[in-house]
């Protein structure tokens, strides 16, 4: 599995980063408490939002890192680092959660991307054109 991970200098809160998905149209905006006790530049409520634009499809499930550590998922922990935000290199038109929701048809293969993003209590995934980080 070829993945670059895109949690540098930032993460989600380990213990409790009570995420929330919204959804508009076909962005999807994930707001969720970042890790301040790993990275200090942060203070103990600071929040971040992740908006994904142009996004076709998405999952937001119950995998957790328990599950995920035992081998329910699809990806190996060995491949994948639980508890980081990643871009991957796959294909994600076979290799995606059987239990998605699609948001909008695909007009151009070429220019999306499928990110995956593992918190504490859930997993969430899409294929979406770009995506942008907000800390506040």
């Amino acid at each position: 599995m070829e993945a670059t991970k895109l949690t540098m200098n930032w993460n989600a809160e380990p213990n409790a980063p009570e995420v929330l998905l919204s959804v508009n149209g076909n962005t999807i905006i994930l707001d969720f408490y970042v890790n301040y006790f790993l990275f200090h530049k942060f203070k103990e409520d600071a929040k971040a939002i992740i908006t994904f634009k142009n996004c076709h499809k998405y999952s937001f499930n119950s995998m957790n890192d328990e599950g995920y550590y035992q081998g329910h998922y699809r990806y190996k922990y060995t491949d994948l680092p639980w508890g980081e935000f990643y871009k991957l290199n796959s294909n994600w038109q076979i290799d995606f959660p059987d239990e998605h929701i699609v948001l909008s048809p695909v007009a151009d293969l070429i220019n999306l991307n499928h990110y995956l993003f593992f918190f504490r209590d859930n997993t969430f995934e899409c294929v979406a054109e770009s995506y942008s980080i907000k800390f506040y």
